[in-house]
Order: structure tokens, then C-alpha cells, then sequence
């Protein structure tokens, strides 16, 4: 039978197993040292492999984790200044309501008022009334006597082309009348009128009559015409046609001139005798065109310079009393130059 061992061989053993461990402990670091400079170097070497080491787990740890995708940053661009716009300073527009004038050639007119009957006048229904407008010359070129006034659209209330009856220079004002009798039935009317030339081509401004047509009754408005009278018909005076003008005369001045200096230059005056006492006025012809519209009671027409006929024309100028039941027979006196 074996006898267990007793505790101081045991611990002989521990320290012979110590010694053998120490031993190849020392063995081993001799043989990784071998070769080196000196031992600083060679713990400097083992200190920096140790690094170079933890530094390649780092990197292969980071390499192996997941990278965050980097998020675009968006720079803020300051906006643009605003850079206020220069506005040129507008003209104001022009307060009245008709429409700006249209030049035809060197023909051109503009509006400058109502001498008679405004916008808007009160009249009773068949009213004899004579629509004067001012107007402006503000073309290059002179009107002559026969340049008219011609209707356009609207209600020509019986109105008719009818000459200017005098010349225009350029920059010249001049008021401009037509005849015309209200609608027999009642309600607004208006009318729209425009200049022409010699060659009935219409130009400027178009000139307007607008008027308020009231009951049977009442008071008529008043017709007023440059240079005549002021004259207010009742309905009793206009109850019958006036009497016919009587014994009209005319004077005539022929002065050579005009195209080639050989055409004749028409001037003077028409008389003639005022028989009735209920007109409205006197309507003007010149060889069958409406010249000129005058107010009652007047009794001569000054025929204005600056209208040239050939050699041997035949000048008939007629005279007309009307009023609003209508009117009378034509006075005609004719006249050749030279």
C-alpha cells in the first residue's frame, strides 16, 4: 500500500515547477531580444509595435462598422436686393369722354367744346336746334369753305353734311353747326359726326350730340348760335311751317388766285328779307350743301374768303327759314365769276 505524500515534498515540487516556468520564461525573452541594439530599443520597438497594432484594430474595427452617409448642407444664398424700377411719370388722361383725334394726310381737328347744347340737354320731341361744336385746326394743312361736317352713326335727327363755310389755318378754332330737329318720340338720342375733307375722307376728333327727349309740353331749351341771336319757340310758335325768305341778294368780290393763279376767288355777302315771325333760323346753302345755320331774325350771311372757282362757275347760295313743323320754300340767287 502507497503512503500519501507529506506536505514538504508537495511543496518542493511547486517550486521546482516554479523554477522550470521562470526558467523558460527567461529563455524566451533572450531569444525574442536577440539582435536587438540595445534594450531601450528594443522595449522602444515592442512599445510601438504594441501601438501599431491597436491603432490597425481601430481602423479594421471602423472599417467594419457602418458609415454614416454624410447629409448635404445647403448653404443659405442671400436673396438679391431688389432693384426698384424707374417709372416714368405718365401723362394724366384727358377728361373728356370723346375719342382722341385722327389725322388724315395733313387734315387733322380736335374737340375743344359744346358751344350748344351740352351733353345731356333737355329738348322737346320735333325741337328745331342747331348743334354747334368748337373745334381746333391741328393739322399742317388749311380747310377750305367746302370741307363739312358729315354724319357717322347714332341719330342724325335730321341733320345733314353741311359745309364750314369758311377757312381754317392750322392752329385755328372754329365752331361748326348743323341743323338738326329732335325725335318726335321721347327718350335719349344721340348722334356722332366728323369732319371731312375735299375728298370726303373723314378725320379728327368725332363730335357728339346727345340729348334728353321730354313730354309735348313745357318749355323748349334754348338754340343758340354764334354770332346770332338767343331764341327760345314755344309750342304755339312752332305750330305752323315759317314763311319763306324773300328777295335774297348777293354780293360777290372775284379775286383771280387759287391753282395756276387762274381760278377765282368767291367772297362777299348774301341779304335777304326776314317775312315770317315764328323761325327758328335760317339754313345756308351753296349750290345745294348746308353751309352754315343761323338763329332767327337774321337777315344776312357774310360769305368768307378763301374758296376759289374756275373761270365761269355758277355760285347758287339758297336761304331757308325752318322751324320745328318744318320748312319753307328756298330763296335761290345765283352769281358767276367772272
Amino acid at each position: 500500500m502507497l503512503k500519501p505524500r507529506n506536505n514538504q515534498q508537495q511543496k518542493m515540487i511547486i517550486w521546482i515547477l516554479v523554477f522550470v516556468l521562470g526558467l523558460a520564461g527567461f529563455i524566451t525573452i533572450v531569444f525574442a531580444f536577440r539582435g536587438s541594439n540595445s534594450p531601450e530599443e528594443d522595449v522602444n520597438a515592442v512599445y510601438t509595435n504594441a501601438a501599431l497594432t491597436v491603432e490597425a484594430q481601430q481602423l479594421t474595427l471602423s472599417a467594419s462598422l457602418p458609415s454614416a452617409t454624410p447629409t448635404a448642407t445647403l448653404t443659405a444664398t442671400p436673396f438679391l436686393t431688389n432693384t426698384p424700377f424707374a417709372i416714368a411719370s405718365l401723362p394724366l388722361l384727358a377728361t373728356n369722354t370723346q375719342s382722341a383725334s385722327v389725322a388724315v394726310g395733313c387734315d387733322n381737328s380736335v374737340y375743344i367744346s359744346d358751344v350748344t347744347i351740352p351733353d345731356n340737354t333737355a329738348v322737346t320731341p320735333g325741337q328745331s336746334m342747331t348743334k354747334t361744336w368748337k373745334v381746333q385746326n391741328n393739322g399742317t394743312c388749311a380747310w377750305t369753305a367746302t370741307y363739312k361736317i358729315t354724319f357717322v352713326a347714332g341719330n342724325a335727327m335730321g341733320g345733314v353734311a353741311t359745309a364750314i363755310g369758311q377757312a381754317v389755318s392750322p392752329g385755328q378754332s372754329v365752331d361748326i353747326s348743323v341743323a338738326m330737329v329732335a325725335p318726335a318720340a321721347a327718350g335719349d338720342a344721340s348722334g356722332t359726326w366728323r369732319l371731312t375733307n375735299d375728298k370726303a375722307q373723314a378725320f379728327g376728333t368725332p363730335l357728339t350730340i346727345v340729348i334728353k327727349v321730354g313730354g309735348t309740353s313745357g318749355t323748349a331749351a334754348k338754340t343758340v348760335t354764334p354770332g346770332g341771336n338767343t331764341s327760345t319757340p314755344t309750342s304755339a310758335s312752332a305750330a305752323s311751317k315759317p314763311i319763306a325768305a324773300n328777295n335774297p341778294t348777293i354780293t360777290l368780290t372775284c379775286n383771280l388766285g387759287g391753282t395756276g393763279g387762274a381760278q377765282y376767288e368767291h367772297a362777299g355777302t348774301l341779304n335777304w328779307e326776314d317775312m315770317s315771325d315764328n323761325e327758328s333760323g335760317f339754313r345756308i346753302y351753296l349750290n345745294g350743301a348746308v353751309i352754315f345755320t343761323s338763329s332767327a331774325n337774321v337777315q344776312s350771311y357774310t360769305i368768307p374768303s378763301g374758296t376759289f372757282r374756275d373761270a365761269g362757275f355758277v355760285t347758287t347760295f339758297g336761304v331757308e327759314a325752318f322751324n320745328s313743323a318744318g320748312a319753307a320754300n328756298v330763296a335761290n340767287v345765283s352769281q358767276t365769276c367772272p
